[in-house]
């Protein structure tokens, strides 16, 4: 049963998971802390290992989770569940995409559907943010290192224009260091 479940939750979050990966961070989070499937510390760990590793993140957390769930076949199925949608879609897109072209209400779902998605963005960050800054012993405590660290990255991306991979090691450094 847990093996349906898995494939169920993951097809679930693939079939409405408009806007990638960050859009559906709140989604998964939601879904996997619901059942017990993994803390929501684990989650922030998971969601971390998954943006350094390649591939989306619903895929990576749907491999990861399923293998913690259900091992070899829950990973396995857990990862085509999630990834089942968006091929259908793909395919169903194409085939229709030059007909509704010039559609005026494609365009419009397509306008009403955008700011959704930066809302669930927002969603996300959120999430990471309290996850990151917040000393979870101490509520609405702003840990000031972690918060550094977060501030010195986004110089570094924004204005340095660093090579993200070298952000992420030097970020770790910082942690080792001050955290």
């Amino acid at each position: 049963m847990v093996l349906l479940d898995l494939f169920l939750i993951f097809f679930k979050i693939g079939l409405v998971g408009f806007g990638g990966g960050y859009a559906i961070i709140t989604m998964i989070q939601k879904e996997l802390t619901g059942l017990g499937w993994i803390s929501t510390q684990e989650f922030g760990n998971m969601a971390v290992i998954s943006q350094m590793t390649p591939g989306p993140i619903a895929v990576n957390a749907a491999t990861y989770v399923g293998y913690r769930v259900g091992g070899f076949w829950g990973s396995l199925l857990a990862t085509v569940g999630v990834s089942l949608p968006s091929f259908f879609l793909v395919i169903l897109v194409a085939h229709f995409i030059l007909k509704f072209k010039e559609s005026k209400i494609v365009d419009s779902c397509m306008k009403g559907i955008r700011p959704v998605t930066v809302a669930f963005i927002a969603s996300a960050a959120i999430f990471f943010a309290y996850e990151s800054f917040v000393n979870l012993a101490l509520p609405l405590w702003i840990n000031p290192g972690a918060f550094a660290i977060f501030v010195l990255a986004i110089l570094a991306a924004v204005f340095l224009k660093m090579d993200t991979i070298l952000i992420i090691i030097l970020s770790a450094v910082a942690g080792l260091i001050i955290l």
